[in-house]
């Protein structure tokens, strides 16, 4: 490869990683692609698998026109598709290995579809399939060019396992971001004020009762949330950095309000692959406020909607807080014990825990939060 072939294929890679950030980006890589490799139109489609529907379009070099006579009618009838589908991941394919001129004379999509719309050739390859959805990605040329190289097709070979990474990077994000999003939705509607914070009270989510006035004595100065008074300041500090160190503990806090009410607020770890964590680099905690005197929410309930507990297992949660074992649970709940270890596995595995101790531990501390 050429020096100049060397920077355009670094620059590139540079394009590809950079639109796994920005969405909006994937356009503008796609030009860059066919320029790269002399295309004068791209498509790149993400799809499910199960059911072959579209779930992202990107499109270079085709008019508005072309690209909804494609989606309504040719796609169903494409012959190039059942050829990538074929294909290994990260193969590219020339349609001239496939298509000669005979065919191209006779085919119903060249004549009526490709050829009026300037394309003639084709290369291609199926870049991305986690086994749920997958990734095509190909380049047209018009009936004056010549037909995609080997040249060509080696180049983009080259740059076919960063496209997989970023389409696989694309897609977590996006579910990721789906998950969060109705995370979010879900304790915003809890009347209780809940913030995830870092170990230094860096505040990366508040709900919105938290962000409507929160709670007397809990306050966020500077982006990082502590509490009035430097004693219990101190405390908060010392029960984050407990919930965020590698032996993870959950703790309160507890207040009085002017009226002499007990207000309390549970610090809990919060396991970095939780939904409502974007960064899972660090290790976070959940503080979670609550006024006994008030009318909100049982914690379980909270704590469920927080990691994603099901109904069943939030009923094995409140037997195992009482101290239940596994049998007795089972029996309680007439299910059978491989049931309910099952269950235990399920809710070791969404609160980031590994034994039951831990798990006892982690939900433990919203026991000092009911009325």
């Amino acid at each position: 490869m050429g020096d100049n072939k060397s920077r355009q294929y670094d620059q590139l890679v540079t394009a590809i990683h950079a639109a796994v950030l920005e969405p909006s980006k994937w356009d503008g890589l796609l030009h860059r692609i066919a320029d790269t490799v002399g295309a004068s139109a791209a498509g790149f489609c993400l799809r499910n698998k199960q059911t072959g529907e579209p779930m992202r379009w990107n499109l270079y070099g085709l008019s508005e026109q072309a690209i909804r006579a494609y989606q309504d009618t040719y796609l169903a009838t494409d012959p190039w598709l059942s050829i990538i589908n074929r294909s290994q991941v990260g193969v590219w394919v020339a349609e001239h290995q496939y298509f000669d001129d005979s065919y191209v004379a006779r085919s119903e999509f060249f004549q009526r579809y490709m050829l009026p719309n300037g394309m003639r050739h084709l290369i291609g390859a199926r870049v991305f399939d986690d086994g749920r959805s997958e990734a095509v990605l190909t380049f047209q040329r018009g009936p004056d060019a010549d037909v995609f190289a080997a040249a060509e097709a080696a180049f983009l070979e080259r740059l076919s396992p960063h496209m997989e990474l970023a389409c696989r990077l694309s897609t977590e994000f996006a579910r990721l971001s789906m998950q969060a999003a109705v995370a979010r939705q879900a304790l915003d509607r809890l009347a209780a004020p809940m913030w995830v914070a870092d170990g230094d009270g860096q505040v990366i989510f508040a709900n919105h009762a938290a962000e409507q006035g929160g709670m007397p004595c809990i306050v966020v100065r500077n982006g990082r949330v502590t509490a009035e008074g430097s004693g219990m300041a101190a405390k908060l500090s010392t029960l984050l950095q407990q919930a965020t160190q590698q032996a993870a503990q959950s703790g309160a806090l507890a207040f009085e309000n002017a009226g002499g009410d007990r207000l309390t607020v549970l610090v809990a770890p919060l396991p970095a692959d939780s939904p409502l964590v974007a960064d899972g680099r660090r290790p976070l905690a959940l503080l979670m406020a609550h006024n006994p005197a008030g009318n909100e929410e049982q914690p379980l309930d909270v704590l469920a909607a927080l990691y994603g507990l099901s109904p069943a297992e939030c009923r094995l949660a409140a037997l195992i807080l009482e101290g239940c074992t596994p049998t007795e649970a089972a029996a309680r709940l007439t299910v059978q014990v491989s049931t309910v270890r099952t269950q235990l596995k399920s809710m070791f595995w969404k609160t980031g825990t590994h034994r039951q101790a831990e798990l006892v531990k982690l939900l433990s501390g919203a026991l000092l939060l009911k009325a």
